[in-house]
């Protein structure tokens, strides 16, 4: 008895193929430049509207205060500034939306993440919070042009403080117009696109 080979044939959408390719390439292509092939970055800025999730977060050197930022379907919207000289973070998670391709990126860390230099604008700020020698205050800002997003955005950052020499963040979620370490070390990091 002799054994016949029978090869069925399938069609590719060719234009959502290209979409997945040059999307999936250009990502790869960020991604390879912010952080190389080392799993290192050094002064790169990530601008657009992010999730970044985490287990705990524990930081040294940490300043809040308020500001204006733009991301990237409108400007001056209010943000948290978040600046911290170092930082180690379990299970992070960091997600950001491509709604042209329906899909979004994501970055996960298996080991934990070490930062320096991390600055994120925060538009939302959750999770369960500690801080060591924490100090708030509040400076005048009443005899300024107000109507001048410049002026205001420099107001809003001066009018209100938040310092800590530490910071402890557990089951944290941050939604970010603007992300920045001058330094990152993502050790078990792992790229995926997850369909929206």
């Amino acid at each position: 008895m002799t054994a016949e080979t029978i090869i069925i044939g399938g069609q590719t959408v060719k234009k959502k193929l290209i979409i997945a390719l040059v999307g999936g390439f250009l990502f790869l292509g960020a991604l390879l430049g912010t952080f190389g092939l080392t799993g290192m970055a050094a002064a790169i800025p990530l601008v657009g509207g992010f999730t970044v999730s985490f287990d705990e977060m524990t930081g040294t050197g940490f300043k809040l205060y308020g500001s204006l930022a733009d991301s990237a379907m409108k400007q001056n919207n209010p943000v948290a500034v978040n600046e911290i000289d170092s930082a180690t973070i379990k299970n992070l998670k960091i997600s950001k939306p491509i709604p042209f391709l329906g899909i979004n990126a994501v970055i996960t860390a298996e080991k934990p993440v070490t930062i320096t230099g991390l600055q994120q604008k925060a538009t939302l700020v959750t999770g369960d919070a500690t801080f060591n020698e924490l100090t708030m205050a509040e400076k005048y800002v009443g005899d300024r042009d107000l109507s001048d997003p410049k002026v205001l955005a420099g107001a809003a950052a001066e009018h209100f403080t938040q310092t800590a020499n530490t910071i402890t963040i557990k089951n944290g979620i941050l939604e970010t117009v603007y992300l920045f370490q001058k330094t990152v070390s993502l050790n078990g990091m792992k790229v995926s696109f997850e369909k929206q």
